[in-house]
């Protein structure tokens, strides 16, 4: 049967309900209608030109992110600029875009508690208290203790990485705490030590939040912007297709193959 794209964002605001959205956020429906009739998605962490031509190219009626494709204020929608070529593309092939940015981080099920799974945390619970942004990020214990260089390795094979950054206290004492906020969330430091970890899994990861978490006695990784939050997508399909069966949708959703991280390694 036909299906509505707000039938499917409906969906996505049950998971990743817009009230949990931080206040500088901008997630929903920013390109596009709600009316539009939608056969097959394109779920993906970045709207790209590249992504849109594959979007075009191979037919389908939607995209949804996880950053937003608009986040501050447009000055200008010029067909000259990288931005205004993909703009001019998504709308004069009426592909509609969804995002869900902050929201997803903090849901139940969303970016953190997908991350805390791959790295098979148990008692996980939220990083901060109940209303802070820190309560995006989780806390949780590996099953058993681990040496600094066993948890370095497990973490960085766990997020298939190339490599892996890490910086802060490095020493001898066990790693069984983790707190952990996929994407960039270093700023959280205070309340990953605060919740007692040994060890702090993050992306975008600056030199002196290394100097930091040696001062907090906590071993910093940076898994990667793109390698911590990425593995959304894949549940984000799970989630979206399951609901499809259930409500009889008859619609494809598809993980971006073009999807890449935007920092290369050597």
């Amino acid at each position: 049967m036909a299906v509505h794209f707000k039938e499917i964002i409906a969906e996505m605001e049950r998971v990743a309900p817009l009230g949990l959205k931080e206040a500088w956020d901008n997630p929903g429906l920013l390109v596009g209608e709600p009316d539009k009739d939608i056969a097959s998605v394109l779920l993906t962490l970045d709207v790209t030109a590249e992504n849109v031509a594959y979007a075009v190219d191979n037919g389908f009626d939607a995209i949804i992110s996880h950053h937003p494709v608009i986040f501050s204020g447009l000055k200008a929608l010029r067909t000259d600029t990288y931005d205004g070529r993909m703009f001019a593309s998504l709308l004069s092939h009426g592909l509609s875009v969804y995002c869900a940015h902050t929201n997803l981080d903090s849901a139940v099920g969303g970016v953190n508690d997908v991350l805390a799974h791959i790295l098979e945390l148990e008692d996980v619970r939220p990083l901060g208290a109940e209303g802070t942004s820190a309560a995006m990020g989780r806390v949780g214990v590996f099953r058993e203790a681990m040496k600094a260089a066993e948890a370095l390795v497990f973490v960085k094979n766990k997020l298939n990485r190339p490599v892996l950054a890490y910086g802060g206290a490095v020493t001898e004492a066990a790693i069984r705490k983790v707190a952990l906020c996929g994407g960039a969330g270093t700023s959280f430091m205070a309340e990953a030590a605060a919740a007692g970890a040994d060890m702090f899994v993050t992306g975008d990861m600056k030199y002196h939040d290394a100097q930091e978490a040696e001062k907090e006695g906590i071993l910093l990784v940076d898994g990667g912007h793109y390698g911590t939050e990425f593995p959304v997508v894949f549940e984000l399909q799970r989630i979206l297709s399951a609901a499809g069966g259930e409500k009889n949708w008859h619609v494809d959703f598809i993980v971006d193959s073009t999807s890449k991280d935007f920092i290369s390694y050597i």
